[in-house]
Parts: C-alpha cells; structure tokens; sequence
C-alpha cells in the first residue's frame, strides 16, 4: 500500500469515522484482515428481544419475584416519598424496578446491569404504582434499579433511590 493511500485512508478515518473509512479502505481493496476485526468490533452490541420491554405486556411477571431489594426514594433531607424494588423473571430471565408513589407523582425507574440499561418515565396515576422496562439479565447475572420521584413542587418533592444489586 503507499503513502498517499495510507493519507488518505487516515484522513477519511479522522473526517468520517472508523466505520466509513474502513468502508472506503474495503472498496478500494485497501484493507487488510486486522480491519475487519475492527469493522466488527464497531458494530453495536446486539440487544436481548426482551431488553426495553413491558415485564407484564410480555408475559414475564407471570413468573415474577421479588428480589428482595428495595430502597426508599427519599428527598435532600431524608424525607420517604415512595419506594422502588427490583424484581426477576425466572421464565424470561429478565429484571425491571416497580415504583409505589403518590398518584400525582412522576419519575423514572431505571434498571442496570455491568453492560446496560434501561429506563422509563412513569405519569402520575395508576395508584402511584408503576413499573420498568426489562433487561435481560439471566442467572447469575446482577441488576440494580434506581427510581426517581417528583410529587410536587420544590426540591422537597424531589428524590430518588437505588436498590442493592441482586444476582439472581
């Protein structure tokens, strides 16, 4: 390969990016095989069919336990404005976090793993209870959900909590 070849290549690596480079470098037959390990590792992991779904639209809270952790969404000064708990699907091999909140509250419920997550924004209703989208998270692999709550104006009304992580 020559030098204004490399130039170039490194030029449109810089301006395009490493996938349309490697792209140009592949029409151009300029690539070589540690290219197309690296066109590889640029693609995007794949996602689980069950990662950002409905836990009970999908069928998998019919098998649905409580891990056992919980936290409280509290305020700046402590004050408890509702609570999250994170929960598994041995069917599905999923977790999501549930919210129990004032019916005016609003917030998010996210779930997390080592490598991903997922989250919802919850309206005020439906009782205050509200709940997450999944991430797939099979046996031995550990989740952790965080919740935030907004019920009301100022910051008083404001807070959040994370679980424990669960390794189910």
């Amino acid at each position: 390969m020559s030098h204004d070849t490399i130039m170039s290549i490194t030029r449109k690596m810089a301006v395009l990016g490493t996938g349309a480079a490697l792209a140009t470098g592949l029409m151009n037959g300029a690539a070589h095989a540690d290219s197309r390990s690296v066109a590889r590792s640029a693609e995007p992991a794949s996602a689980h069919p069950y990662d950002g779904k409905d836990p009970y639209r999908s069928g998998c809270a019919k098998s649905k336990v409580n891990t056992g952790r919980k936290a409280s969404l509290k305020n700046e000064i402590g004050d408890r404005l509702g609570t999250i708990r994170l929960f598994y699907s041995r069917h599905c091999g999923t977790n999501w976090g549930e919210v129990s909140v004032g019916t005016s509250a609003s917030g998010t419920i996210t779930v997390y793993t080592s490598t991903k997550s997922r989250s919802f924004t919850y309206r005020p209703g439906n009782g205050g209870h509200h709940w997450g989208n999944m991430v797939y998270a099979p046996s031995g692999v550990c989740a952790k959900a965080t919740g935030t709550v907004t019920a009301g104006a100022g910051r008083a009304n404001k807070g959040s909590g994370t679980t424990e992580k669960a390794c189910d």
